[in-house]
């Protein structure tokens, strides 16, 4: 990947941009819970990242840093009115592969419900689900990433559990009928 510019920093961004990517994707996904969005908000996050690298490589955690910055596109981008386009589900499903095994279409179905469940949640409750439990983020440094102190973290994550508990029941017996 090759970054624009003829910086001396130039090298020092891209092995930051291709090391932190999957990562990155990873956690945009967690907090969106659609693929196109998360690489969007990755790709706005990184555009960020790469303008402002000079003052960012000097902080302490540039993960903090762009994680934060993540976090604040994202809630930027719910707050802001969209319009929304209906798509049909053989549309979202048509590009998926059959599963080979029953295992692996368990877990496919599995994971797709948890999302499913997570989209329900207000955005900062699923920002903390989504970096307390895929970025393995102790209290602390979710609080800072949010801007928020540790006690609200722990309030929203209380929260989101306790709604993702209820409406969990919800579903399995919907499902049954």
């Amino acid at each position: 990947m090759r970054i624009f510019g003829r910086s001396a920093e130039q090298g020092e961004v891209e092995a930051y941009v291709v090391g932190a990517m999957p990562r990155l994707v990873g956690l945009a996904y967690a907090m969106t819970g659609a693929r196109e969005d998360a690489e969007d908000l990755v790709q706005d996050t990184l555009a960020i990242v790469v303008t402002k690298w000079a003052r960012i490589s000097g902080a302490e955690n540039i993960d903090a840093y762009v994680r934060r910055t993540m976090v604040n596109l994202l809630i930027s981008k719910k707050r802001r009115k969209w319009t929304s386009e209906v798509v049909s589900h053989e549309a979202v499903t048509a590009d998926r592969a059959q599963p080979a095994t029953a295992g692996v279409a368990q877990r496919v179905t599995d994971r797709d419900a948890v999302l499913e469940l997570l989209r329900e949640l207000p955005d900062r409750q699923r920002a903390v689900i989504a970096l307390r439990y895929y970025e393995d983020l102790p209290d602390v440094q979710i609080a800072a990433a949010l801007d928020c102190s540790e006690q609200a973290v722990r309030s929203a994550a209380h929260n989101a559990m306790k709604t993702l508990r209820r409406l969990l029941p919800a579903r399995e017996w919907q499902e049954v009928r």
